[in-house]
């Protein structure tokens, strides 16, 4: 038992120090998404760049990925935000759907903003046949719909990495949870030692110490929040370069800039304010954690 709870701790230590190389601060991320989409953007609207793979919408990642990206990102998420939540809360299910409340804010921006892409490009578009003066009737006929079309790409594909990258920061200190749940354990098992002179009614009615629980379940669950994390980790990063060929071959620079606007705006207005200081808070938020130094990466 002690060399596997020996083990555990070294998986632990190696899966936060992981966290730590893999999830850049998404300040940074954000700076480093505007450096690189403005200058590519501004090639793709002045040079003509040869056609590729990814020039054409009908490939893999965009069909199958990129138009179901939301619905990737919020799959994967869901999961790994009940699983670990349900450790830092100590084992808390209201604490646990307070924490997946943020994945409810997360949809309805992307319902919200791709309406209203929707509509702005409706509203501000022509079709290329006269005769058709809806956009839908008009693609739907064979015509091209010209308006203002903010790319929706660039605006999803940059919320949903900051999303995760912040939803992810759990992992940085997860070794450093399970050292306070141990600790706390050690502790409960010295009160009772001290408590040897009380009645067997007392100790039968004292309440169960949850840390206990959550500790069993952190041994149980961490293999599988590694998982969560690996395929988690994968998605960002193809996003990010989904955002890149986005930024190369698609839309214009000014559709380009108004997506990435309100992705990282999104983000920054929820994650770096909002969940700073009301409900339902940032993640890693429970008992456990607010005696730890945690590097949350947000304002």
């Amino acid at each position: 038992m002690a060399a596997t709870r020996k083990n555990d701790r070294l998986f632990s230590s190696m899966l936060s120090s992981l966290a730590n190389v893999v999830l850049v601060d998404p300040h940074k991320r954000i700076v480093v998404y505007w450096f690189v989409l403005i200058p590519l953007s501004i090639v793709h609207d002045l040079i003509p760049l040869p056609e590729s793979y990814f020039s054409n919408k009908g490939n893999v990642l965009n069909q199958h990925f990129v138009k179901l990206s939301w619905a990737w990102t919020l799959l994967v998420t869901t999961v790994f935000i009940a699983l670990t939540s349900y450790v830092y809360t100590l084992t808390n299910t209201s604490a646990v759907f307070k924490h997946l409340s943020r994945l409810l804010v997360g949809t309805g921006i992307w319902f919200v903003f791709t309406s209203i892409f929707d509509a702005v490009l409706h509203y501000t578009g022509s079709c290329t046949d006269p005769d058709y003066t809806d956009k839908r009737t008009c693609v739907k006929a064979g015509f091209t719909w010209n308006g203002f079309d903010i790319s929706g790409h660039a605006f999803l594909l940059s919320f949903c990495a900051l999303l995760i990258t912040s939803e992810l920061s759990v992992l940085k200190t997860w070794d450093r949870l399970q050292e306070a749940l141990e600790e706390k354990n050690k502790e409960r098992g010295g009160s009772k030692k001290k408590r040897g002179t009380k009645s067997r009614n007392e100790i039968l009615t004292q309440p169960q110490d949850d840390r206990e629980t959550s500790l069993e379940l952190y041994y149980r669950l961490t293999p599988i929040v590694s998982v969560l994390f690996g395929v988690l980790s994968a998605l960002t990063f193809l996003w990010e370069f989904m955002l890149l060929t986005t930024a190369i071959y698609f839309h214009t620079i000014s559709h380009k800039l108004v997506g990435l606007a309100c992705g990282t705006v999104s983000w920054y207005l929820t994650y770096g304010r909002w969940y700073k200081n009301a409900f339902p808070g940032l993640p890693g938020d429970g008992p456990l954690l607010k005696g730890l130094q945690r590097d949350r990466h947000i304002l």
